[in-house]
């Protein structure tokens, strides 16, 4: 009986000791840059409409400020997406 456990415990040690060298070998990827931070009120560039979930915004005229809707009581926003492309098919350009 108490080879058994030892032949337990050789054999438990020799996986456990195997799993730390294949862990040192693996190589760690460098840190990825955050994106860009996309303002709701600012929305993408060559998007006419825009929202976050909670605000819904739309590109006028070229060189007017877009019309953005009121955030919602308890929203929780989630990233900026492009609902629409631009009025005429224009590039903005800043």
């Amino acid at each position: 009986m108490r080879r058994f456990h030892l032949a337990i415990a050789i054999v438990t040690s020799i996986l456990l000791g195997g799993g730390a060298v294949i862990a040192a070998d693996l190589t760690i990827p460098p840190p990825r840059k955050a994106p860009r931070e996309i303002s709701v009120q600012q929305g993408p560039a060559n998007c006419g409409r825009w929202t976050d979930e909670c605000v819904s915004c739309t590109r006028g005229a070229a060189g007017e400020a877009p019309v953005c809707s009121n955030i919602g009581f308890a929203c929780q926003p989630k990233a900026v997406r492009c609902l629409g492309p631009m009025p005429g098919g224009k590039s903005q350009t800043k």
